[in-house]
């Protein structure tokens, strides 16, 4: 790694840490009740008052961007976590049994995969009550699928290995070579998932918000302050749209770059060992 690239990770790293240190400490970093009206502050610009101005209803935007990025980052993460769950399990199943109920499995997940993502969501979301453990839930069901096909592929990859035949020889069950073998080795592909997960969370949760079928109107979120931005853009009201659209965006740049890092890290040298021993034996 260049001394650049270095040091772009360490400002990338501190500066992700300041937002996500500076979203947890709201009610310490605000002044404003991010859910007071005040009619005789609408529409307010930046300024030394409002850092970052007020919206229709004369609400501290900075208020309800701290509030709001509590709402989009903890459905991102709680999202994130339901979804690698039941992706490995269902992976896991499937490349553990193999056969018909693997194929049947696979079947299951391309069928669901066949529609699109924002449908499925909207569908679901028509389903559940509008609230935050319902966002949480339709996000999850609906991203679960690529991460049991990825880690199914892996474990049938490593059902061929040596030890894993002599496991069974010796008499271990399928599940202590789930357990104590085939997961672990999985455990890099799980963790990059994982964090790349919580970028899709995040941005399906705005998506749902901006549409108006997500969290609550009333309840601040990065998408909610989309949806209401939208109709004052035209009338040079660009903060609205400016700062949450900013804050989603660094949010998903920033979580991106870290898997994308993180995956460079747990790239294991071994397997770029391996492939260069294969290519000079070849």
């Amino acid at each position: 790694m260049s001394k650049q690239s270095r040091y772009f990770s360490v400002f990338t790293v501190v500066s992700f840490g300041v937002l996500i240190m500076a979203v947890i400490f709201a009610p310490l970093l605000t002044v404003h009740d991010p859910l007071t009206v005040q009619m005789n502050s609408v529409l307010q610009p930046p300024g030394s008052i409002h850092l970052l101005g007020t919206d229709e209803l004369g609400r501290d935007v900075l208020s309800r961007l701290l509030y709001g990025g509590r709402v989009s980052l903890a459905i991102g993460l709680v999202a994130m976590l339901v979804s690698v769950v039941v992706g490995v399990v269902y992976g896991a199943i499937s490349g553990l049994i193999g056969g018909r109920i693997d194929r049947l499995l696979m079947r299951i997940i391309d069928a669901l995969l066949s529609i699109p993502s924002l449908l499925l969501m909207i569908g679901l979301q028509m389903v559940f009550s509008s609230d935050s453990v319902a966002v949480i839930l339709v996000i999850s069901l609906t991203s679960w699928m690529p991460i049991a096909r990825l880690i199914r592929t892996e474990l049938i990859y490593i059902k061929k290995d040596v030890f894993i035949q002599a496991s069974k020889i010796v008499g271990a069950s399928p599940f202590q070579l789930l357990y104590r073998h085939m997961l672990p080795q999985c455990t890099p592909t799980i963790i990059v998932l994982a964090v790349s997960g919580i970028s899709h969370a995040i941005l399906a949760e705005a998506t749902l918000s901006f549409l108006g079928i997500g969290i609550p109107p009333q309840e601040p979120s990065w998408g909610n302050m989309l949806m209401g931005a939208q109709s004052h853009l035209l009338s040079g009201a660009w903060w609205l749209a400016l700062f949450p659209a900013g804050c989603i965006m660094y949010t998903i740049l920033t979580v991106n770059f870290l898997g994308d890092r993180l995956q460079d890290r747990l790239a294991a040298p071994q397997f770029r060992k391996g492939n260069e021993n294969d290519w000079i034996s070849s």
